[in-house]
């Protein structure tokens, strides 16, 4: 992949970041794009793409209703899942195909139930007493403007941005991602595919509230 770009990249991690896979570990701040909007996949499903406008992930929906993340060989890294009745919108992400406990990778939450600005946590699957989060994510996802960042620390993981300052011919709601050096992208593209789901699904329903069925057809395509 090529790692130049218009975008200003974040400042490096300090340490090796592995996740999912150290495959997906570059020793350069990598700049992807995410769009809806491809020839080579479904619409409304979400596709990651490099500088050179290769498809690297794509999400989609597994026969059992979950999400997934694919890679490019269409090998799934990820199954991942909201949890039911979970009061803090709790989701988790598991290995492969399986939703079984001991493949469990990470879980993701918000903050507080009752929070007014957007701050999500997250747990590796090795963190049970959850105390203190293994990452951060703050910011406003529907206007493309969050860091992730490790733990409590001001470590930037990634960062979330409207233009996905690309030389690529996108679709207008397409935005970008900026990766720190050795950090996993694929647990980034995770995040930001568990995003799409969530907010995707209250764009939906807060534009059928306003404006009837073509108010949530037109929230669905933004996202």
């Amino acid at each position: 992949m090529d790692p130049h770009s218009k975008a200003s990249p974040p400042p490096p991690s300090s340490t090796h970041l592995v996740v999912i896979n150290p495959t997906f570990c570059v020793p350069y701040p990598l700049n992807l794009a995410f769009t809806t909007k491809t020839p080579q996949h479904k619409s409304g499903e979400l596709a990651a793409m490099d500088s050179a406008g290769n498809i690297v992930f794509q999400s989609k929906a597994s026969s059992l209703g979950f999400t997934q993340l694919v890679d490019v060989a269409g090998h799934t890294l990820l199954t991942m899942k909201s949890k039911f009745r979970s009061f803090h919108e709790r989701w988790q992400a598991f290995a492969g195909d399986s939703t079984k406990t001991n493949d469990l990778i990470f879980s993701i939450r918000r903050s507080s139930a009752l929070q007014i600005h957007d701050e999500w946590l997250v747990f590796l699957a090795g963190n049970t007493r959850e105390e203190v989060c293994d990452f951060k994510i703050i910011g406003n996802y529907r206007k493309k403007n969050c860091t992730i960042y490790r733990g409590d620390s001001s470590s930037v993981i990634a960062q979330l941005r409207k233009d996905h300052g690309l030389n690529l011919i996108l679709h207008k709601h397409a935005f970008g991602v900026t990766i720190s050096p050795s950090c996993d992208y694929s647990f980034v593209a995770a995040l930001i595919a568990i995003f799409h789901v969530i907010y995707g699904v209250d764009a939906v329903f807060n534009a059928a509230l306003s404006g009837g069925l073509a108010g949530a057809a037109a929230g669905a395509a933004a996202f």
